[in-house]
């Protein structure tokens, strides 16, 4: 798939044509502004892909969530993460305020 560069100014005057290269051409578009690319205008396939987790992510979530149920229905149910990194906080303020 081709990608051009085109600077914000250029966007500006042509998002008709651009949006059309984009959705029909199978082409990114890179806009820079001075010279450095700040966004892209992409198709709406390539959008939807982008906003789904990578492949496997929710297999590799699932098969962790079924680890902590095994490990809870042998010793018991596990605190939530952070539930158990607000306690640490809580006792290491209580420590430091201690010490003054």
């Amino acid at each position: 798939m081709k990608t051009s560069r085109i600077s914000v100014t250029e966007a500006k005057q042509n998002l008709g044509e651009l949006v059309k290269r984009v959705a029909y051409g199978e082409e990114r578009i890179a806009l820079e502004f001075r010279g450095k690319p700040k966004a892209a205008l992409v198709s709406w396939e390539d959008f939807q892909r982008l906003q789904e987790p990578e492949g496997g992510e929710n297999e590799i979530l699932d098969e962790l969530r079924e680890i902590r149920s095994k490990i809870a229905s042998r010793v018991g149910i596990l605190p939530e993460a952070g539930e158990t990194l607000q306690e640490i906080r809580q006792e290491r303020l209580n420590e430091l305020t201690s010490m003054r």
